[in-house]
């Protein structure tokens, strides 16, 4: 470690941004409000900046132990890019939406603790262990094609369907996504998928259940893989849509003509096929919801050609 004058130097020569609070859902689950000390430029719901620390920070002694880094390295900052998350809304008993302008972005972040066989994470474990009032990095570019701009097409419909399905954290582009649908007054439907292991790992749920009772066109559907009545009888997204269920509970059907999907966070979920010699090659084993919606007409986004199906490149 640094002497304790070297790392403040450093913390003031790398760090242009504060953590404004947090919101935890549990201990290694937290939604981050970071402001910057910069004015964020113009960006688009669904893109992605990037978080550092430097590794001269301490750990977070729940992670895999770190293998020791020479006085070079740990002068570097450890970092990561991030979607922008969204609070959606502040006071989740009133259903009001959250203004535009917030003087923070919110990063929706799961501490990674590594082990046998992987390598140690370097951030996460270092950003579990800041408070409200703390300096970090954060990227002054803002990137990332998976956004709204995909679905051009049915904007303005009122036929129109999106559904936007998430695994853990990969909720996090899509609540701000879902924020400018409803802001923007879209008349389409818009149904969110999550897909976690327990019920605590659900942090927007309050919100969304309040926001469905304000937008009749809005419908969260939480799925939980591990609990007490669900271990047993796990349901993936990919089952949640062959079996039917989700667009029971919609009451319609996803029709190429006037529906987008928009898929983040675990491949198997997602199941982007590789390309070789102009040919899709699908994972082995058990579909994800590219292929499946393929076979019902869908087509996802390949190369330049915009399809239905837009995925991030989220692990």
């Amino acid at each position: 470690m640094l002497d304790a004058a070297t790392a403040q130097d450093l913390r003031r020569k790398h760090y242009n941004a504060t953590l404004a609070g947090v919101r935890k859902a549990h201990d290694t689950l937290w939604c981050f409000r970071v402001r910057p000390d910069f004015p964020v430029p113009d960006f688009q719901p669904g893109q992605y900046t990037t978080l550092g620390l430097g590794l001269w920070e301490p750990r977070h002694s729940g992670a895999f132990p770190e293998a020791d880094l020479d006085e070079k390295k740990v002068r570097r900052l450890g970092r990561r890019a991030y979607s922008v998350s969204h609070p959606v809304m502040l006071n989740p008993g009133n259903g009001h939406l959250a203004p535009k302008s917030l003087d923070y972005l919110e990063f929706y972040i799961v501490m990674v603790a590594g082990g046998e066989g992987k390598p140690a994470p370097l951030l996460t474990p270092r950003l579990f262990l800041l408070g409200e009032g703390d300096r970090l990095y954060m990227g002054e570019k803002f990137t990332g094609e998976y956004t709204l701009d995909s679905m051009e097409d049915i904007r303005r419909r009122d036929d129109a369907l999106v559904v936007f399905a998430g695994t853990g954290t990969g909720e996090g582009p899509h609540n701000f996504m879902i924020w400018e649908l409803l802001r923007s007054g879209f008349k389409g439907r818009i149904a969110s998928i999550v897909c976690v292991r327990y019920r605590g790992d659900l942090a927007y749920e309050e919100i969304y259940r309040n926001l469905e009772k304000k937008y009749p066109n809005l419908s969260y559907h939480a799925l939980t893989t591990r609990e007490a009545d669900t271990i047993h009888h796990k349901v993936y997204v990919q089952d949640y849509i062959v079996s039917g269920k989700f667009e029971d509970e919609i009451g319609r059907r996803m029709d190429p003509a006037n529906t987008h999907l928009f898929l983040c966070g675990n491949p198997a979920m997602i199941g982007a096929p590789k390309i070789r010699d102009g040919q899709k090659i699908w994972p082995a084993g058990k579909k994800g919801v590219i292929q499946i919606m393929e076979e019902r007409g869908f087509r996802m986004d390949w190369g330049k050609a915009r399809g239905n199906i837009h995925s991030e490149k989220y692990w």
